[in-house]
């Protein structure tokens, strides 16, 4: 069974996601956005569990992986999340699920660079933060 929190269902995601790829699922729409989803949940788990003493409710609300590394790098020096990478990221959270004139056919080399970006993310929080 799954927590209810951010860090435990980011923990999920990042088990199903491996999973999926160890088969060789090649579904690169799909797979770009589950890297997206990945970083953002560990992004918004790191925030709420080091801000205790700030109101993060607006950042938790919304999909700005930028803004949220950003405040994380504030807090801790030589963090250096990649916030270009992670805004690059968050396009594919809509861009690659729905139809429109912004729709994207994620490539092999655009995931590539997703996961690379996520993978950043989760092992800098990880060994950024003792939690």
């Amino acid at each position: 069974m799954i927590k209810n929190t951010y860090l435990d269902i980011a923990e999920n995601d990042l088990q199903y996601l491996e999973s999926v790829l160890a088969v060789g699922s090649t579904f690169y729409n799909q797979l770009a956005v589950q890297c997206q989803q990945v970083a953002e949940k560990y992004l918004k788990g790191y925030l709420d569990k080091v801000l205790v003493e700030e109101d993060v409710a607006d950042l938790l609300r919304k999909h700005n992986m930028k803004k949220i590394a950003s405040k994380l790098n504030e807090m801790r020096e030589g963090l250096e999340l990649d916030t270009i990478g992670l805004a690059y990221l968050t396009d594919f959270y809509y861009d690659a699920r729905y139809p429109g004139d912004d729709f994207y056919n994620v490539t092999k080399a655009d995931f590539d660079k997703c996961l690379s970006v996520m993978y950043d993310t989760v092992n800098k929080l990880k060994s950024g933060f003792s939690l």
